[in-house]
């Protein structure tokens, strides 16, 4: 399959047998708060949300939740209305939290019964829900889908890693002051591998991410766009994307970089 940049698959590449990524990591800067009372599946969903370097926010209540947002700008909510939670309750604390915090989507808890009205009620064009039975490791999958198709925030991000920067508002990629043309999917590469710098990725998880499973079983066309990106971001420079043998790829500053660590997202200037 011809690749953007009008090559195909490389030649002679061993065949790959892809892992499951599991789980799979979430592309989201900032933390996602979890809004209900305790239960073993919100702890276990806090703690698989942990192991995958996300931040979580846990409140109870809505001034709980209102109290966590005031020092922290959550992208996702998970609305845990199972149980003794009140439906009703849980909109108005949702709606609430809405005028202030502006959620970029909601992934919503239902008890398995729920009324379809109730569910309509509460949910979002770009929310998605799912019933109380439903396992940890699918709320996950659920989340990775929604962040997938979440639009960029309107101040955009800016991240940083050694003397590489990019630029989601402008879309722009910068090397020690060069200017770097990206692909739409380069740019994706890039910005996953400097999203989890340092953090090895495996194959399959790129793929997840980056094609959403399109081109699921076709191992080398992340090989592929590997060698674009590098070709782009290395030319004449020291080397940032790294080949884990076995295990996938990991970007970290260069050497020579005299500002070697991930920034947190912050607004782009204009």
């Amino acid at each position: 399959m011809a690749g953007e940049n009008g090559a195909g698959p490389a030649q002679g590449s061993p065949e790959t047998t892809l892992r499951p990524a599991e789980p799979p990591r979430l592309a989201v800067s900032s933390p996602v708060l979890i809004l209900g009372g305790p239960s073993p599946a919100a702890s276990e969903l806090s703690q698989r949300l942990r192991g995958i370097d996300v931040k979580v926010l846990l409140a109870s209540s809505a001034e709980a939740a209102r109290q966590a947002i005031q020092v922290e700008t959550p992208e996702l909510f998970v609305v845990d209305a199972r149980s003794s939670r009140q439906v009703s309750d849980m909109e108005q604390v949702l709606q609430d939290l809405r005028s202030s915090a502006d959620p970029s989507a909601v992934l919503h808890w239902f008890d398995a019964g729920i009324e379809l009205e109730s569910v309509l009620r509460a949910v979002h064009p770009q929310d998605d829900h799912m019933a109380g039975a439903i396992t940890v490791q699918e709320a996950l999958r659920r989340l990775h889908f929604i962040t997938a198709r979440l639009p960029q925030r309107s101040e955009g991000e800016r991240l940083l890693v050694g003397d590489l920067e990019l630029d989601t508002a402008a879309r722009t990629v910068r090397r020690g002051g060069r200017d770097i043309d990206l692909s739409d999917t380069e740019f994706r590469l890039l910005r996953l591998l400097m999203l989890h710098a340092r953090t090895v990725l495996p194959k399959a998880e790129i793929l997840q991410q980056v094609w959403e499973y399109e081109f699921a079983g076709q191992a080398n066309i992340v090989e592929l766009y590997i060698s674009y990106v590098r070709k782009k971001i290395e030319a004449d420079m020291p080397r940032m994307i790294h080949t884990v043998r076995g295990a996938g790829y990991v970007l970290r500053a260069a050497e020579s970089s005299t500002a070697g660590s991930l920034s947190a997202p912050s607004a782009a200037s204009g």
